[in-house]
């Protein structure tokens, strides 16, 4: 049972959920796309729907409201119309699982789910200053595992088997680390945050000098690189270049001339994103085909403090429900 609130039907609030690798993140929103709530966890990969369910009704208790749907946001091959997922291999979830429908059961309101990346690519194609909506974005996903969302003149891009925007299983190096999906040298295995972790301890069991420390963050090598440590350095160099060839095939193949950094790997900064812009600055100096598809193409970050996936969840919920939302948002 949905529950009936006081006010109009617009200002029913939507829970969003970003079910990442490493962490998951819950936000409750108004009409008018305005987070009242954040919550961010790590995640249970053993037990993800039971998770998700606690931390809505956390959410509900705190907030002493009701929340008329939930929009999940989760990484993997999501079917959106029946609220499947398979095939996330960073969770561990490689056969179908009911997701959308286990979640109904469990909080009593309709729950729809989509992948992560898309999600956000559609909350960040409605945000003011791109369109209204109409605007085409890419959001490259950048953490435990990498993807692309992508929405084309306000449409999200699914593909016609589902797997669009699954970059980061595109081969980078044939002979390289053996990838979560089975192949060997996906882009994952060279630039998520893992693969960074994994090359910075490998060069120190190797007795290299670096001023890292064991275990470190993706941020941690790069902030070390930028600082001129010669294996961080080593390390951001071989991952800026994998990462403006990812970002130059977006461009290339889909058309899109705004790209937005994000996941746990965007919290380098401009330590991550300034080696991307000068090597995608000198493709464009070197090739007159890639100055004229990146002449007026934007590549940023995303800031720490936003959850796209969430934000993004919280948006197709509310669509998906027939839902006002605030202008511009999400519109399609």
């Amino acid at each position: 049972m949905i529950a009936t609130h006081d006010g109009p039907i617009d200002r029913r609030l939507i829970a969003g959920v970003d079910v990442g690798g490493t962490k998951t993140s819950v936000v409750v929103t108004d009409d008018q796309d305005r987070v009242l709530y954040v919550m961010v966890v790590p995640t249970d990969s053993s037990a993800v729907v039971d998770q998700i369910a606690g931390l809505v009704d956390a959410a509900r208790r705190q907030l002493k409201q009701e929340v008329a749907a939930v929009g999940v946001a989760i990484p993997g091959h999501v079917d959106s119309k029946n609220g499947s997922v398979s095939m996330a291999v960073n969770l561990g979830i490689t056969n179908h699982l009911p997701i959308g429908p286990l979640l109904e059961t469990e909080l009593g309101v309709p729950t729809f789910v989509e992948h992560d990346a898309r999600a956000a690519a559609l909350w960040l194609s409605g945000q003011p200053g791109n369109g209204n909506g109409s605007a085409s974005v890419a959001f490259l996903a950048i953490g435990t595992g990498i993807s692309a969302g992508v929405v084309l003149e306000g449409e999200m891009l699914r593909g016609a088997n589902g797997f669009a925007g699954e970059v980061g299983h595109v081969v980078a190096d044939p002979d390289g680390y053996l990838c979560a999906c089975g192949l060997r040298g996906c882009l994952e295995t060279i630039a998520a945050g893992p693969a960074i972790g994994r090359q910075a301890n490998e060069a120190i069991a190797a007795g290299r000098s670096t001023v890292l420390p064991a275990n470190p963050s993706a941020a941690d090598v790069f902030k070390a690189g930028s600082a001129g440590d010669e294996v961080a350095a080593e390390i951001t160099d071989r991952v800026a270049d994998h990462l403006a060839r990812a970002i130059r095939s977006l461009a290339l193949t889909l058309g899109v001339k705004r790209v937005v950094i994000g996941g746990g790997v965007a919290a380098a900064g401009l330590a991550l994103l300034e080696p991307i812009q000068l090597r995608i600055a000198r493709e464009r100096a070197a090739s007159p085909l890639v100055e004229a598809a990146l002449s007026d193409a934007t590549v940023e970050l995303l800031p720490p403090s936003e959850a796209p996936g969430a934000r993004g969840g919280a948006v197709i919920a509310r669509q998906r429900l027939g839902l006002p939302t605030g202008e511009g948002v999400g519109e399609r």
